[in-house]
């Protein structure tokens, strides 16, 4: 049984028909009236089943309709509630450990077809000689024609060991190249990206939270300390949650001893556990920032309400998804689970960040984006931190300094993903000129660019061309993508983040940041000792 805070997960419905159908021939005499209730009900629900496969005028396959079935029940309570069926339930698994087997490869679902964006580093795809840009078109015999990422991704996973052929287009090679893959061990790495961004600035960017997690931001910190680290950058952006466990062991290397980290209530707000920081010697404690957007959620929002409410640090970005119901996932015959939400989950100072899903999912969903860039105030139930700074609860974490994220033109943003041009130029110009390690393109990528985009046929009029907003941002996606080509998907991180304007905020208040840690500390240090 696992603790599991994240990721929209899913029944199959003829488990409820077959306990309905148990339940039917059961005797009701000696069955109490509450009893009696939910026996007709499950009679009703095999009832209209039946119905259904018998009357309606294409008979839905059984599986489809069971897992409708089950996910509309468990949406009924709240939204994160869900059933997994045999790949689900596998993919959520591979997350949490942090490893799956397959070819180590990134793939991307692109408007002609499912692309290679990186190989990792002494994988099964780079040993065999697969190239970004690469494209997959048929896997063991299967054309991949209208797949989307994750159907793909769900051929190329299997056991160790196995064997998986693939079919490849490469530019300038008429003809399929093929494959035989020998999928192995693959780290699903939830420290995405681990660099210095300044010689004293580490920069920590955590994508989910599984059962490696905690050893790897350690391991990571180590290495940036190694490296010269005095202050971090955490990003916790789109980042959509996971174990618990996990934002707990993260917290432990951040916070200081025998400070709660996070309290669980149940049903009736029934005191569930309480976790805290361990007693004893405190972690040398440096300069930090975290990072959060609307993608933020539960895990997430975990160790950023922690970080905030101890006046550890300070958060930039954007106001948190909003998510504070605690799942247990239950195995369901080893290869399915249920998400059931059995708890809510508090910050430090005792508030629940749960967005209102009493209007509907997809109001919950879709929530209102902020306008021209700007939040509304925080409208919640209002608390304290530990130096008395106010912070607010019912509506996900709102940050200390609120920052939007840096957009692209309507018309640079419709080219980018109508048509990838940027990664396929990138591509074709790292074969054909190669690219330097933090390049900014000049005037001689800028015309190839434009020329290789018209032999594409990819519209550019001159208008659009000529407009600086327009050309600001075809210049930066092409240098990203050339570093993401050339270097590896963390080299085109690093490319952006000396640009992107909230870690540039970050980097701005880290003094204010190492003030109130200090206050914080001095705080903690006066406190009487149990």
């Amino acid at each position: 049984m696992t603790r599991w805070l994240g990721k929209q997960v899913g029944r199959h419905w003829m488990w409820v028909l077959a306990l309905g159908t148990a339940l039917v021939y059961a005797p009701l005499a000696g069955r109490t009236g509450e009893e009696k209730a939910k026996q007709r009900r499950l009679d009703q629900l095999a009832e209209i089943m039946g119905v259904i496969q018998k009357e309606s005028v294409e008979p839905p396959p059984a599986r489809r309709v069971t897992h409708a079935a089950i996910q509309g029940m468990l949406h009924t309570l709240d939204p994160h509630s869900n059933y997994m069926d045999e790949d689900e339930f596998r993919l959520m698994r591979d997350d949490q450990r942090g490893t799956f087997f397959g070819i180590g490869s990134i793939i991307q679902q692109q408007p002609d077809g499912i692309a290679v964006v990186s190989t990792v580093r002494g994988g099964p795809s780079e040993k065999a000689g697969i190239r970004p840009g690469d494209y997959i078109r048929e896997i063991d015999g299967k054309s991949t024609e209208g797949w989307t990422t994750n159907q793909a991704v769900q051929k190329l996973h299997g056991d160790k060991g196995t064997v998986v052929e693939v079919a490849l287009q490469r530019n300038g090679t008429p003809d399929l190249i093929r494959m035989s893959l020998t999928r192995a061990e693959i780290p699903s790495n939830s420290v995405y990206y681990s660099f210095m961004l300044t010689p004293t600035t580490g920069f920590i960017n955590i994508r989910d939270f599984g059962e490696t997690t905690s050893d790897e931001f350690e391991k990571a910190l180590a290495e940036l300390k190694r490296q010269g680290m005095k202050e971090l950058i955490l990003d916790l952006r789109d980042n959509p949650g996971g174990l618990v466990d996990a934002a707990v062991g993260v917290c432990r290397q951040l916070l200081g001893p025998d400070q709660v980290v996070v309290t669980q209530r149940g049903r009736n707000g029934v005191l569930v556990s309480e976790t805290r920081t361990p007693k004893g010697d405190a972690q040398t404690p440096f300069p930090l920032v975290v990072l959060i957007n609307r993608g933020s959620a539960s895990s997430s929002e975990i160790v950023s309400g922690a970080i905030q409410d101890h006046d550890r640090g300070l958060l930039v970005g954007q106001t948190s998804w909003g998510k504070g119901l605690v799942q247990v996932v239950l195995s369901i015959g080893r290869v399915r689970g249920l998400a059931l939400t059995t708890a809510r989950y508090y910050t430090p100072s005792g508030r629940t960040i749960q967005r209102d899903y009493q209007h509907g999912l997809d109001d919950y969903l879709m929530p209102e984006e902020a306008k021209d860039g700007k939040e509304a105030p925080p409208k919640g139930p209002e608390f304290a931190t530990s130096l008395g700074r106010k912070v607010y609860g019912g509506g996900g974490i709102t940050p200390d300094y609120m920052v939007p994220m840096s957009t692209l033109t309507p018309f640079v943003a419709t080219l980018r993903y109508r048509y990838y041009p940027f990664f396929k130029f990138a591509v074709a110009e790292h074969e054909s000129h190669g690219v330097k390690a933090g390049e900014v393109p000049d005037e001689a990528v800028m015309a190839r660019f434009r020329t290789w985009a018209q032999g594409q046929k990819i519209p550019i009029s001159d208008a659009e061309w000529a407009d600086p907003k327009n050309y600001a941002d075809i210049r930066e996606l092409i240098a990203i993508e050339l570093q993401n080509v050339a270097y590896g998907v963390e080299a085109g991180r690093r490319y952006f983040s000396a640009r992107d304007p909230q870690v540039q905020k970050a980097l701005a208040v880290m003094g204010e940041a190492e003030a109130l840690m200090k206050q914080s500390l001095a705080l903690n240090a006066s406190q009487p000792k149990p």
